[in-house]
């Protein structure tokens, strides 16, 4: 939506014949419940849901919009303009990535589940760093992104759940699949072997400052 809105919008490139492929872009985004198109301005949401004879690349916009039956549904019900108007982005806060996020413990009382106790409790200081801007680059919605390709979380919630998984491997840099929204933390196979927090965080910003989704 970023790169549309930049490139497409900002300015408007009306003699481009692309607009009915962004319409079904948004269309598409929408119903598989991914990133909301409120990339828009006011004058030209107007122009595409409420004018008669609207300009030709708008007229495109809408073709490609109905193509899945958004346009004539937003007709029909105009409080659905609301998923197209622009508003400020909620920012994702260190209580809602740690509500997201959900740890997949062991049973309660292990050895097991001790060792990963003390890697999410880790893994909470680095993500307190990172709302606190001490971490680079690195900040919570890159950390959400990593595990899930999205920076905030959609309209409807995660279709499917995202969580912290915790796995014995050689390396402590995290992992991610993003098709089932899950991080993967590598656990010690005994106390002492858990890095310093400098060396195991560094790995940490590594790992979420990659550019594609989850390192696999």
């Amino acid at each position: 939506m970023r790169e549309i809105q930049q490139k497409y919008f900002n300015p408007v490139k009306e003699w481009s014949k692309d607009y009915e492929v962004i319409g079904k872009i948004f269309a598409l985004s929408i119903l598989q419940n991914g990133t909301l198109p409120r990339i828009l301005t006011t004058d030209l949401l107007e122009e595409l849901f409420e004018k008669e004879n609207p300009r030709e690349f708008v007229k495109d916009l809408r073709m490609g919009l109905d193509s899945l039956g958004l346009f004539q549904l937003v007709k029909s019900l105009p409080p659905l303009v609301h998923l197209f108007t622009p508003s400020p982005s909620t920012p994702v806060t260190f209580k809602m990535i740690t509500t997201i996020l959900r740890p997949e413990f062991s049973e309660e009382g292990s050895n097991r589940r001790k060792r990963e106790n003390r890697v999410y409790s880790k893994f909470i200081k680095y993500m307190r760093e990172a709302a606190s801007g001490r971490r680079g680059d690195v900040n919570l919605a890159k950390i959400l992104k990593f595990g899930t390709s999205v920076e905030e979380e959609p309209i409807l919630g995660f279709s499917m759940h995202p969580s912290l998984h915790f796995s014995e491997r050689i390396s402590y840099l995290p992992t991610a699949n993003t098709c089932i929204n899950r991080i993967t933390l590598t656990v010690p196979e005994t106390e002492d072997q858990l890095p310093e927090d400098n060396v195991l965080f560094n790995l940490f910003d590594y790992a979420f400052c990659n550019t594609y989704y989850g390192l696999q």
